[in-house]
């Protein structure tokens, strides 16, 4: 084995070793906060965090014109689906989307606007 080896060897902590800090020993975490997407409204950990940080944003700022849209998230990407008043209005929700914390990318899919339904 080459130097590389043995040192990532060396370096690399088995899940029931532990790391002295101060007077205690503490596991290890390698990390030490939770990424952005999996925070909730709240700051706690929540695995689909953003998705709900999205949705209570959207919530806030548009009120009832998203209340029939599905947000979801796959990682940092948010996911929408459903129907929303139009195509203005989804443009802003896009807009809104991108711009919360942990938001990488924004996909519609499926996306349906009132506004055709009712020409209909």
């Amino acid at each position: 084995m080459g130097v590389l080896g043995e040192s990532l060897e060396a370096s690399i902590l088995t899940k029931n070793q532990l790391l002295p800090t101060g007077n205690s020993a503490v596991p290890f975490n390698i990390f030490p906060n939770s990424p952005p997407e999996r925070i909730g409204i709240q700051g706690e950990y929540d695995y689909y965090g953003l998705a709900h940080r999205v949705a209570h944003h959207f919530q806030q700022v548009v009120g009832d014109g998203a209340a029939r849209l599905k947000v979801r998230q796959r990682g940092c990407v948010v996911i929408l689906t459903g129907t929303v008043a139009s195509r203005d209005v989804l443009n802003r929700l896009v807009t809104l989307a991108g711009r919360v914390e942990g938001a990488g990318l924004i996909e519609t899919h499926r996306v349906t606007f009132s506004e055709d339904e009712i020409a209909a």
